[in-house]
């Protein structure tokens, strides 16, 4: 097994300070990778700061406690991130608006799983064979919409409320299995992958098979990393762009790339699979955009938003040998919190809603 890792972040051409941060780092020992990209909320009101508590708190936090299952420790980390977040919010009262988004990898290499923790509309993708799949849900109304078949993804690339986003990490206080919160998920670490963690500065500028294109190139991990960046930057690059890679060769296909932080260890196949899979600036608003600008519609929050946010993305207790990837049951849920990646929360009564498919 080699494993090779990877993390850049970039200010931009629009912004003048960067809300970005993120992890690339083995945890514990060198069995344990923690992978997490993390974009901050709030603008000039903390959005930064938020980013900083969130990076700082996950790492410190798994570095302090190591005993138990690793898809709970992860999220008892970003948890903790959130609360901490949310006290400054009090402590500090410029700092009222503040919060951050994350997606946060806990690999273990040893039994090829991969537990992702993951809130608002930063990603986790997944490249094998070719083929780009996104393993994250955007909690976001134009990202549903484009994940059951709506919107393209151009024109949920393009959508004026692309940026407003219903969860975040620190806009109030939390506990782990609180419903909205996090989406937790285990996924099997494939042989011959790469996985990319992102903030939407990335995934807002480049399509997916843009994306796919620089990831199949034979490329040390950082210049396909920092290509990512550049390719952003070309687009326009409207916000903060980070990417986190983590690629995983098979000893057969593997050549070291001098450059990157490779290991090889052994690897003890675990058959198997997870028992269960578990579930949970101007730049974003956690339904804080359109809150801002216009309070977004009422018949569209009460018409789409309504199955959109019943939607906790992932069921809790679902017996599985794979992930769910192209199906899923949305639970009912009773409020919303509307976050327009900059200041205002509106809540709202939201419907249940059953979907059979969502497409990505």
């Amino acid at each position: 097994m080699v494993i090779t890792f990877e993390g850049k972040t970039d200010l931009g051409k629009i912004r003048t300070n960067n809300e970005d941060a993120f992890v690339a780092q083995y945890i514990w020992d060198r069995k344990h990778l923690l992978a997490v990209a993390i974009d901050g909320v709030g603008g000039y009101e903390g959005g930064e700061v938020a980013a900083a508590i969130a990076q700082k708190t996950v790492t410190e936090y798994l570095e302090k406690y190591s005993n138990g299952e690793r898809l709970s420790l992860l999220k008892q980390a970003v948890t903790e991130a959130n609360n901490k977040i949310a006290e400054q919010r009090i402590i500090q009262t410029r700092f009222a608006s503040m919060s951050c988004v994350l997606t946060a990898c806990l690999i273990e290499l040893e039994k090829r799983r991969i537990n992702m923790v993951h809130v608002g509309d930063s990603r986790l993708y997944e490249y094998r064979h070719g083929k780009l799949l996104k393993l994250s849900h955007d909690h976001s109304l134009v990202g549903y919409r484009e994940e059951v078949g709506d919107l393209t993804e151009e024109q949920a690339m393009n959508h004026p409320q692309r940026n407003i986003i219903g969860r975040d990490v620190g806009s109030g206080f939390h506990e782990v299995d609180d419903n909205d919160f996090l989406e937790a998920k285990t996924f099997p670490l494939h042989p011959n992958s790469i996985l990319l963690l992102c903030s939407d500065g990335l995934s807002d500028m480049l399509r997916s098979d843009q994306i796919a294109l620089v990831l199949e190139k034979e490329l040390p991990l950082a210049q396909k990393a920092g290509s990512l960046i550049d390719l952003a930057n070309e687009k326009g690059g409207k916000d903060n762009i980070t990417v986190v890679l983590v690629e995983y060769q098979d000893e057969e296909s593997s050549e070291e790339n001098s450059g990157n932080k490779t290991i090889d260890i052994p690897v003890h196949i675990d058959t198997a699979p997870p028992s269960e899979i578990k579930t949970g600036s101007d730049k974003k608003s956690t339904w804080k955009k359109a809150a801002k600008a216009t309070l977004i519609p009422l018949a569209l929050l009460l018409g789409g938003l309504g199955g959109w946010f019943g939607h906790n993305y992932l069921p809790s207790n679902v017996p599985a040998t794979t992930p769910v990837q192209d199906s899923v049951k949305l639970k009912r849920h009773d409020t919303i919190s509307v976050i327009n990646k900059d200041s205002l929360q509106i809540r709202i009564t939201g419907i249940g809603l059953k979907t059979d498919t969502l497409h990505q």
